[in-house]
Parts: structure tokens; sequence; C-alpha cells
């Protein structure tokens, strides 16, 4: 599978510059990377701390094609003010703002198949170079407009274009697919979570798709191997709402299981965070948010098993307006993961206090090097072998 090549620095001029002067002096530039690290060799070997302050820079100067021109990202109806579609919306946008190009913003008027096509139209004829968009519907969407243009490139994550019913898939020549490797990102909160003192845990996924069983069997993973350090043994109950439950009725089951002594749940899928950090509120259990940082969500969310969309974005957009096009990307779809740094957890409110940042820098580089590998499962009817977690699939 292809993969985008990575050139990465956090770009802080006076980091940088400060560290150069000061070269004679090992602590001046050894110490623990941050959100203002520079060099590339800092940023591959530990996690990203800060996707939202990421800037894509190069050391060498690379003429890109069509500069000046524009990238259009498409937001769903939920806007860009938090979640994925912000995250990415940034990563645009610090892309435009160093590399000389303008980013536009456009986004679905209503949670319609026909809204979203529309949107994408919209930005597609609007003369942009490429138009980025997030999520399985709006992968419904670009199923069809993707072939309107051939000259307009697509640039899609977390999906990839299908029809309604899933019955057929087809990414074009002139779109490209950005998938992450959830189960790495569940791998570390389940381990961390663990190493911080809580074994009786739980797993609320909106539906059980693809994506939202890849955390799901990352965490089991990371409980196991945590558990399995400790010399203790955790339990995990896993539910998928479905369509049919809703709101209320998720705040309720989240009630029951942290009544029941629950002490974390992870909450994946749309429509799940919010119940479950309604539900935590005053009970001394904490929750797990997936996809972006959710801390800034509410004290009671410990931390996120994140997708580090901006940064990623950036790397996209670099690597095809630096070729001219999508190359042997176009057409396909390129999966990310923790050797990327790709996937982690975040590291601006970190909130555990028995499971460093330091120690989480360890566990983070045996999946960036392979050492730690964990196994990819995508169908709720296939769970990974736990010998330390006793798991309860709910109905």
């Amino acid at each position: 599978m292809c993969q985008y090549p990575r050139f990465r620095k956090i770009r802080h001029g006076m980091t940088a510059a400060l560290c150069s002067l000061l070269a004679v002096s090992l602590c001046a530039c050894s110490a623990a990377p941050s959100s203002s690290s520079s060099g590339a060799q800092a940023v591959e070997e530990s996690p990203l701390v800060d996707d939202s302050l990421y800037v894509y820079d190069v050391e060498e100067e690379v003429a890109l094609s069509r500069q000046g021109s524009t990238v259009a990202f498409v937001a769903d109806t939920a806007g860009t003010e938090t979640g994925p579609d912000a995250a990415l919306w940034r990563g645009v946008q610090a892309f435009a703002d160093t590399f000389g190009y303008t980013a536009q913003l456009y986004q679905a008027e209503e949670d319609s198949l026909a809204a979203r096509e529309s949107a994408l139209r919209t930005a597609a004829q609007s003369g942009a170079a490429m138009v980025v968009c997030r999520g399985d519907e709006m992968a419904t969407a670009l199923y069809s407009v993707q072939n309107d243009d051939p000259s307009v490139s697509f640039l899609l994550f977390d999906a990839e274009p299908h029809t309604e019913d899933y019955t057929a898939y087809q990414t074009a020549s002139n779109t490209s697919c950005v998938m992450f490797s959830e189960e790495q990102a569940g791998y570390l909160a389940g381990y961390a979570v663990v190493i911080d003192g809580r074994t009786k845990l739980g797993f609320v996924g909106a539906e059980a798709m693809p994506d939202t069983v890849r955390y799901c069997t990352g965490f089991l993973q990371g409980v196991d191997a945590a558990a399995q350090s400790q010399g203790v043994q955790a339990s995990v109950e896993v539910w998928y709402v479905g369509s049919e439950n809703a709101g209320d009725v998720v705040t309720q089951r989240m009630g029951e299981w942290y009544g029941s002594g629950v002490q974390a749940v992870m909450a994946a899928g749309e429509g799940t965070l919010q119940e479950c950090i309604d539900a935590a509120q005053g009970t001394g259990a904490v929750v797990i948010g997936t996809d972006w940082d959710c801390t800034d969500s509410d004290s009671v969310v410990l931390t996120s098993a994140m997708k580090n969309y901006s940064s990623e974005v950036q790397h996209a957009l670099y690597e095809y307006f630096k070729t001219g096009g999508w190359g042997s990307n176009g057409g396909s779809t390129v999966r990310v993961e923790a050797s990327e740094n790709a996937v982690g957890l975040p590291q601006v409110n970190w909130r555990m206090t028995d499971f460093t940042q330091r120690e989480y820098e360890k566990i983070y580089k045996n999946l960036h090097d392979s050492v730690t590998k964990v196994e990819r499962l995508s169908d709720a009817s296939s769970l990974p072998e736990t010998p330390n977690v006793a798991v309860d699939v709910l109905g």
C-alpha cells in the first residue's frame, strides 16, 4: 500500500534558532519534545504533542504546482467549531498559509445526501484545485460527485466512496482516501487507563461499523497488555448502541454502568460522547473520547484515542502539490498509523497521574517501531485474545 513520504518538522522558528545557537549545550536541544520542538528526528521518534499547533515544514524549498490556487474544505452539518472537521479545517488553513494557497470553507446545509452532494459540487465548481472532506456520509455523496469533473481532485478522510446501501465502492483516479489505524489509538487508550489504576471498564459504540470496531478491539488489546504487565485482571463491557437507541437510552445505560462500579468508558461514534459525559457527572468515573481531542469537552474526559487530522491533511496536500497530482495514490486508500505519528493520546490536557507522559512515550515508541503489534479486527463478531480481560458483549 502506498504511503505519503514524511519530512516532519514542527515549525517554530524561535525554538529552532535557539537550538542552533546553543548547540554546544546538550540539555538545550535534548529536552522532551513539545509542540514547540523543531527538527524531524524529535517528531519522528516521539508522539506528536499537539496536533492543533502542527505546521508542516520542509528543509528544502520545493516548487509546488498550482501555487496560489484554492484548497476547499467541505464540512458536514456540525460545522468546524469542534470535532474532526474542525481539526481538518485547521490543517487546510495551516497548509494554505504556509505554502501560499487559499483555503475556502463550504458546509452541507442540512443532513441529507442531496445537501452533501450540493456542497461538494459547489466546492468543485468554484475553481478549487482540491476538495477535502471527511466521513462516511460525505463518502456516499462523493461516490457520484467525484466523476463529474476529472480535473478536480478530492481528498477523503475516514471512509471510501460508496453507495448508500454499501453494495458498491469506487474510488476514482482523481480521489485519494486516508484511513487511520483506530486499533492503535484504541490500544494506547486502553493501556493508559489500566496503568492509571482503572480495571472495570466499558466500551460504547454508536454502530458496529469497521472503524468503531477497530477502536474497540484495539482498546481490548491495550487493556489486556496493561493488565498483564500489572499482574491484574480487568473487565470490559461492550455495547454497540444501534440506530434504534439514542440520547436518553444511552445515558441511562451509562448511568447503570457507572452505578455498578464501571470506572471508565470509551465512547466511539456519533452521539455517544455527550451521553457518557452526562452520565459520568458526580460518579468519580471518567470518559475516554475517540477521533479528536475531547478533553476540552468536560473535566470527566480523561483522554482521547485520537487521530492527528491536521498534520495528516497537511502531509497529504503537500505531497499532492509537490508531485502535481495523486500519482500512485489516486484511486486508492492510504492507511496511516503510529509509525507516521498519525494517531495518539492528547498531551496538552494530561489528566492521568499513575501513567506518566514519559511512560506514554515509551509505549508509543514500541508502536512506532512495530515492536508492539496490534491486531486489526474490523468485524464485531471477531474479538482478540485477551486472557487478562473478561469481555462481556451486550445485546
